[in-house]
């Protein structure tokens, strides 16, 4: 009996392409017991995925969060021009607002669009100075985000911080708020004063617009317009360190 046998042998180009799938295999094992314990890495598909749903939930909200954050819900802050207005002096350069907002339907004209809601307040410059630079304070209101709107009529630039509490909608650059122009006006018939001062110009109005007016009506809106604001606390704490250190210096050389 003759018993013949034969071997199959390997073409180059089968053993490669073996290799890189062998390598491929090897490589994902190593990707995912670094992403997972060992224990996980011999799970199945449907246990796997359910490993990766919370993150997949958590990058969901992120992105609905997202959207949210940019819907026409969220007042926007405007400077522009407008009359018949509190005074910023330099004894009281930092005055307090607070106002409701109402809609073009309950009288209000000064919103962008009527159906908008929003607050209007205006100020006027008597500091004698231009305002280079100026901060609303706005107190948080719940489910609303304030933010920059078109304030060009003075400022070329602004941005928004919020510390949880308190949103400060910065303005700089640009030509400022000009000081109102102060004048002496003939005193009435009953008036005792050889002089009245009247000022004029400088005055700015405070927009504070949302662009759908549902949930934002009859919000009541509070803050403060800051023409000098309380130095940086890293300011301070140098300041202190370097005071601190120029006092032992004075006690050494006493």
């Amino acid at each position: 009996m003759h018993i013949s046998l034969t071997l199959e042998t390997e073409s180059p180009l089968a053993h490669h392409y073996k290799r890189v799938k062998s390598l491929k295999k090897r490589l994902f094992g190593i990707a995912l017991a670094l992403l997972y314990p060992p224990e996980v890495t011999c799970m199945d598909r449907g246990v796997l995925l359910k490993h990766f749903r919370p993150a997949l939930l958590l990058l969901a909200v992120a992105l609905f969060s997202a959207s949210a954050w940019a819907d026409g819900i969220d007042p926007r802050v405007i400077i522009q021009k407008g009359s018949g207005s509190t005074a910023i002096t330099l004894k009281n350069p930092n005055p307090t607002f607070a106002a409701t907002a109402t809609t073009a339907q309950e009288g209000n004209t000064n919103c962008l669009t009527a159906s908008d809601a929003c607050v209007f307040v205006v100020f006027q410059n008597q500091t004698g100075q231009t305002l280079q630079h100026l901060t609303i304070a706005i107190n948080d209101l719940s489910g609303f985000m304030f933010q920059c709107g078109d304030s060009s009529s003075f400022f070329s630039s602004c941005n928004s911080s919020d510390n949880g509490h308190v949103t400060d909608v910065s303005f700089s650059g640009g030509t400022g708020i000009l000081p109102a122009v102060q004048s002496c006006v003939s005193p009435t018939a009953v008036s005792t004063l050889s002089c009245q001062t009247h000022f004029s110009g400088g005055e700015f109005g405070l927009l504070i617009d949302a662009t759908a007016s549902e949930g934002f009506d009859g919000q009541s809106v509070s803050g403060q317009t800051l023409t000098t604001p309380e130095p940086d606390a890293g300011i301070m704490i140098l300041s202190a360190a370097l005071g601190y250190g120029l006092l032992k210096l004075l006690r050494r050389g006493a």
